[in-house]
């Protein structure tokens, strides 16, 4: 980069050299770690002096009304432009002064040759002409989602900063993540290239730190720095529609809601098995398109949602047993249910509205393609990755996720969406995992099967995985982005005299996890501990990250950001702690008994005898910490079985969640609930019985049906639980 401008007011040939020099370092040499973009011929003329030895010679001319995304990249442009050079350029709205960086499509872009609506769905160009820098991109309206624009020029502006000004974003700049090089003039050479998204849905959660009341530092300048966004004219309205919310569908159609065992209905899941609904249905798309009236479901634009509501679809009704598959496994009991009503609905929208979308999310136990499906053209797939993409790293989750998107791609017909989350594993693990080139390789291998993605995570996860979210974003703007450029360039520029250890830290982070192969391609606490970063490893994670603290001591910038990335390493220290050395654990001791307790939830009988009582704690930020209201378990064993007991010391027990009465209900996860999971393999690879048992002694066990004797009682003050699993059922 070239740094000085010194011999300025000098002769004119000393002037043409230094320009030259500056050309040379930021066309021919440009960084490695950016986008690939098409560059068209060098238009002809000089460079564009904008700042020289830290005065401001140029101007930010905005020539169009400015968005919400569009102010923001004006404001990152003046800022960073300050930031780097310590000139600030002044913004004129409106108005062309020279030199100028031009921005939006207007009648001086189109005489330069530029007109942004003819350009591609989010594309810009920036080219150089005269004294002026235009920075032009494609800002019309999105066809199929009311409100919606594409932010073309809002993007070009991004790619200045990253290629000519050396601006990158790695995490929230209000946390040091903003990476800006110094330099005291700004020269751009001349230069016109262009460039557009491959996937034209690059969305990314949560907005904020605390999504869960709206609070946090606001993460969408971050997301917007890196080109998040969605173009696609095809959207979902997650989990609709709600019917439980139309007292008449509640009231008089109970048909139209899924039917438990016992023959009650769950009014917060649909039957979408039973004729009725599918007319009901029909009726609400008349009612929006026919009538402009409010329907109760979801309709975004021209797109119709089928999501059911985050629960499995377990409906007992005598339609949907007929296409419950038993041995579809975990994620495809309910796919032909799904799948079937999809199908169904599709063919009914396209003799009525045939200029209309159905889109459909496979997810949760319907998220497999099943066999013998055929859409009628007009069904697009959001399918969800239910392990997680980092999960993709083990070879039979990849060969199976691969699969089920390329069936879903034949059955469409058309190109489909993901779901992917971020948040899978990250909560089953506090491990600093990184996984760029699983990410990668997802890409260049369905560039052209993909709409692009939704990135789901569940709070703020850019402190333990901005370098593969950072990746992640590149990557849905183009795959063919240099991931290991952009990890070397990010441990340069981040860490200073730090960078060379720095880099080899994330190296083994990715590697160990990339390249480790759990038992049974199953993730397990052994699977990450003995496989990913046993003993050794974590030694040495450690160790180079005390070593970055020590060469960062004395760069203030450098030590910050080794400080932002150090923090999770906390919380994997006391997990590692925990399972690797059983520091904190509680052991929960069963003794045997003369007889089998009573299974009364009272645990006042003799069979309890002296049976220790384990006091339970909460995992709080990886540390542990007294609950707000003790609960106190104790377990004995006889021949016949193992008895659990549980004391939990809540103040008002009637007041706890226990809307369920029946076995396996789809929704055992919203009411409050007890959890067991059993290792009967005792091999510590992932493998457990699972059981859910609510306030009511309803119990969940995913369809095993395991035979488990229940029961719970609450005494003032109390809430007492007893449950007895015989050795008979299996799951001992």
């Amino acid at each position: 980069m070239f740094r000085s401008l010194t011999g300025l007011v000098c002769t004119g040939l000393v002037l043409i050299v230094l320009l030259v020099v500056t050309f040379a370092s930021r066309a021919v040499g440009a960084p490695s770690d950016l986008n690939p973009v098409r560059f068209n011929p060098h238009p002809e003329g000089t460079p564009v002096l904008l700042v020289a030895e830290a005065e401001a010679l140029g101007h930010i001319c905005v020539m169009v009304p400015e968005t919400r995304v569009l102010r923001q990249a004006v404001k990152e442009l003046q800022e960073c432009i300050s930031l780097t050079t310590g000139a600030q350029l002044l913004v004129l709205r409106s108005e062309i002064r020279e030199p100028a960086i031009v921005i939006g499509d207007c009648p001086a872009a189109a005489r330069a040759g530029l007109s942004g609506r003819d350009m591609p769905t989010e594309g810009f160009q920036i080219k150089t002409a005269g004294n002026r820098v235009y920075i032009v991109g494609h800002d019309q309206g999105i066809p199929g989602l009311p409100k919606a624009v594409s932010n073309g020029t809002a993007w070009g502006i991004f790619e200045f900063l990253e290629r000519f000004v050396g601006v990158r974003w790695y995490y929230p700049a209000a946390r040091g993540g903003r990476s800006v090089v110094k330099t005291p003039s700004l020269i751009i050479p001349p230069v016109w290239i262009e460039d557009e998204p491959v996937f034209r849905k690059r969305q990314i959660y949560p907005p904020c730190g605390r999504p869960s009341n709206g609070t946090g530092e606001r993460l969408t300048p971050l997301h917007n720095c890196l080109r998040a966004g969605n173009s696609w004219p095809v959207e979902l309205v997650v989990h609709s529609p709600h019917w439980d919310r139309v007292p008449e569908y509640v009231d008089q159609r109970p048909e139209l809601f899924q039917r438990r065992a016992d023959g009650s209905r769950n009014a917060k899941m649909i039957c979408y098995g039973h004729p009725a609904t599918l007319e009901v249905y029909v009726e609400n798309i008349a009612r929006h398109f026919d009538m402009s009236e409010k329907a109760h479901m979801g309709i975004r634009g021209n797109a119709i949602t089928v999501s059911p509501n985050d629960a499995a679809v377990a409906c007992k009704c005598e339609h949907c047993l007929k296409l419950w598959d038993p041995d579809g496994g975990q994620y495809g009991t309910a796919s032909r249910i799904m799948a079937d009503f999809t199908a169904r609905l599709a063919r009914e929208v396209k003799k009525r509205w045939p200029d209309k979308t159905v889109i459909y999310l496979p997810y949760q136990n319907y998220t497999m393609a099943p066999g013998g499906i055929t859409f009628p053209g007009n069904v697009e797939i959001q399918i969800c990755g239910m392990p997680g993409l980092a999960q993709y790293k083990e070879p039979a989750i990849r060969e199976s996720e691969q699969a089920n998107i390329d069936r879903w791609f034949v059955a469409s017909k058309r190109k489909v969406q993901n779901w992917h989350y971020s948040c899978w594993p990250a909560d089953k693990t506090k491990a600093p995992y990184q996984y760029p080139h699983v990410l990668q390789r997802f890409y260049q291998e369905n560039r052209d099967k993909l709409v692009g993605t939704f990135i789901n995570g569940v709070k703020d996860h850019w402190p333990r995985q901005h370098v593969s979210l950072y990746c992640w974003m590149k990557l849905l703007w183009s795959p063919d982005f240099d991931v290991d450029a952009a990890i070397d360039a990010y441990c340069q520029r981040m860490y200073g005299p730090a960078a060379a250890t720095m880099k080899e830290l994330v190296t083994l982070q990715t590697t160990r996890w990339e390249q480790s192969r759990w038992p049974n391609g199953r993730m397990s606490p052994k699977a990450i501990y003995e496989q990913c970063f046993p003993r050794p490893v974590y030694d040495r994670m450690f160790a180079l990250l005390a070593q970055a603290r020590s060469e960062a001591a004395d760069t203030a910038e450098a030590a910050a950001h080794v400080a932002y990335y150090a923090k999770p390493f906390q919380a994997f220290q006391t997990e590692f702690e925990a399972v690797v050395e059983g520091k904190g654990a509680h052991a929960l001791t069963a003794l045997k008994a003369a007889d089998d307790p009573l299974i009364d939830g009272r645990l006042d009988d003799s069979a309890w005898g002296n049976a220790p009582i384990t006091h339970l704690h909460v995992n709080k930020g990886g540390k542990e910490a007294k609950p707000r209201y003790a609960t106190d378990v104790k377990m004995v064993w006889t021949l016949t079985g193992v008895t659990l007991g549980l004391v939990n010391h809540e103040p008002s027990p009637t007041t706890l969640v226990r809307n369920l009465h029946s076995r396996d209900d789809s929704m055992a996860w919203w009411d409050d609930n007890i959890e067991l999971f059993f290792d009967v393999t005792g091999t510590k690879e992932g493998e457990y019985y699972q059981f859910i048992i609510n306030p009511n002694g309803a119990i969940s066990d995913f369809e095993r049906r395991i035979r488990l004797d229940s029961v719970t009682c609450l005494p003032r003050g109390h809430r007492n639980f007893s449950l007895s699993i015989p050795r008979s059922s299996g799951a001992l």
